[in-house]
């Protein structure tokens, strides 16, 4: 399946709000689980029934709702009615296809952004996080269980922490704030192999090291298409005038899109870096070629001479006056070589060789 542009053949005729799944199912159940903190306690529980998860909601606490599994179109559809979410937003999050985006709707905010994850190849695949905050409930959802949210926990579970002292809308820039430094993470990864593949090619360029510049811009180019939309999707949150966010956030969101637009830089040069590599590569080649076509060239030039001479005396004329001479022949191979050597000292004083 292409990464770039994904098939949306189950969208195709329907109409705009329709809750239609598109993407590939990655989990076989959904998991749901609630979270709910305040400074001095901290609550977790999974799920098993929609109905109850209104009255698990304690309006004087902060809960962390986290829906596992995209694919079920009558979940989500049940969770937008039990938070009067809107039909765009709903069929947003069951699109994996989306593009990162900042919704200020009437009475909640919604974000929609990806989640970069490197395998054990070094190739990238993304998971898509939407993310609803509302009232002091912060709702998201995640396509696979695996994500990069655990040192996030593992910080809730410790009382004396900024966390546990704010709202949601802090809650939901610590979920950014992990996502960027995933980001920040891989990119420094594929940075390092970047930096080692340009000493290897001002060696020797070989031609696996062309086949690793592509597969590197291969993936810088999804890594760009993933992260250059948050540095807007982080502008749009960080200037909303929405009461859900407060003025002591503000701070933790100005430095978030500092980071993303570290993370963009670094892809741009790391872009610039591949071509730069992709021209030293056939440079190399070019200068390999050219140093053998020179070698071969003045091997050429040093047995025209020759050949000329050893044509002359390979003639089939009777009256040649140094035919039956008695020295000739090692005259003649005494000239061949003084002609040889004389000719490659020419080209060493020259430089040529």
């Amino acid at each position: 399946m292409a990464r770039f542009l994904v098939k949306r053949n189950q969208k195709l005729g329907t109409a705009p709000g329709s809750l239609v799944f598109v993407g590939k199912q990655r989990v076989d159940k959904v998991l749901l689980e609630i979270l709910s903190y305040d400074k001095l306690n901290i609550e977790d529980k999974e799920i098993e029934n929609l109905e109850e998860l209104p009255k698990l909601i304690n309006p004087k606490k902060v809960s962390w709702v986290n829906h596992v599994g995209i694919h079920d179109e009558k979940a989500i559809e049940k969770i937008g009615g039990l938070f009067d979410i809107h039909p765009l937003q709903l069929e947003d999050i069951l699109n994996t296809t989306q593009r990162p985006k900042f919704v200020e709707a009437d009475g909640y905010l919604f974000i929609q952004i990806r989640m970069l994850h490197l395998k054990e190849d070094n190739s990238l695949y993304t998971e898509q996080l939407s993310i609803i905050l509302i009232d002091n409930t912060l709702i998201s959802f995640q396509e696979i269980p695996l994500d990069v949210f655990d040192p996030l926990r593992e910080r809730l579970l410790r009382p004396i922490t900024k966390i546990r002292h704010r709202k949601n809308d802090y809650l939901a820039f610590a979920m950014l704030d992990a996502v960027v430094e995933q980001y920040i993470f891989i990119i420094e990864k594929f940075g390092e192999r970047i930096e080692l593949l340009e000493d290897q090619l001002l060696q020797r360029p070989e031609k696996s090291h062309l086949e690793q510049i592509n597969r590197y811009k291969r993936e810088i180019n999804f890594l760009r298409k993933t992260v250059r939309p948050v540095r807007e999707l982080v502008s749009q949150f960080k200037r909303s005038d929405s009461p859900i966010i407060e003025g002591s956030t503000q701070p933790y969101l100005r430095d978030l899109e500092e980071q993303v637009v570290l993370a963009t830089e670094a892809i741009e040069l790391y872009k610039d870096m591949l071509n730069d590599q992709l021209n030293i590569y056939n440079s190399g080649l070019n200068n390999r070629l050219n140093d053998i076509l020179r070698v071969l060239t003045i091997f050429s030039v040093v047995f025209i001479p020759l050949t000329f001479l050893a044509g002359i005396y390979g003639t089939n004329f009777e009256y040649l006056p140094e035919l039956h001479y008695k020295y000739s022949y090692p005259i003649f191979w005494g000239v061949l070589i003084l002609l040889a050597l004389g000719m490659v000292m020419y080209f060493k004083n020259k430089k040529w060789l």
